[in-house]
């Protein structure tokens, strides 16, 4: 797998490593300066599919598939490639010093790359709205499906503990008429109050 895979396709599994849940280009090449192009996915998937990749309305995302994650393991410790020169060779010295570490400290590759939730909810919300007017609102029924696999508890947690900043609200909707069941049922209540829309950057 590796002698198909170019320092570039490496690169990005790297980067999806780092973040550790589903992200789109367009965040990708915020944090990383890349994308996870066609060509990337058919030589990362071309025997074992490493990356999956999921389509929302016009959005993609991308994420390490359990092979993919096994195959940045490995990778961790297997040294820089010979076709690794400068800047992607010190990127792997870096990879290779941490891979060591947790070898050292028998830590389990999960439990050192993990996804900042925070981080994620404020991604989800930029998508969303980046068509829209800066601190538009949205409904958590169109945010909570991009966090399908994280437990409901979890995000609800994470909500609760984000409207303490000063940019992030969560209100109700106060026209109950004009509220669906999906609105219903992607509520979070705080402080005894159901809340059904999410506004994040106008403080």
């Amino acid at each position: 797998m590796e002698t198909q895979l170019t320092v570039r396709d490496q690169v990005s599994l790297f980067a999806l490593m780092l973040v550790a849940r589903p992200i789109t280009n367009r965040e990708l090449l915020d944090l990383a300066g890349l994308k996870i192009t066609a060509e990337v996915r058919r030589r990362a998937n071309r025997d074992v599919e490493l990356i999956s990749t999921t389509k929302r309305g016009s959005t993609y995302t991308h994420k390490l598939t359990a092979e993919g994650r096994n195959w940045c393991e490995s990778a961790l410790v297997a040294g820089r490639p010979d076709e690794a020169k400068f800047p992607a060779g010190a990127l792997y010295a870096v990879l290779d010093s941490i891979g060591q570490y947790l070898v050292r400290a028998d830590l389990k590759f999960d439990e050192f790359f993990q996804a900042d939730l925070e981080n994620w909810i404020r991604a989800i919300y930029a998508e969303l709205t980046v068509r829209r007017t800066p601190g538009s609102w949205v409904k958590l029924s169109a945010l909570r499906p991009w966090l399908e696999h994280v437990p409901r508890d979890v995000v609800d947690a994470e909500l609760d503990r984000m409207i303490e900043q000063p940019d992030v609200h969560l209100m109700a909707n106060l026209n109950r008429f004009r509220l669906e069941d999906e609105d219903r049922q992607a509520a979070v209540e705080i402080g005894g109050e159901m809340r059904h829309v999410l506004m994040i950057g106008a403080s």
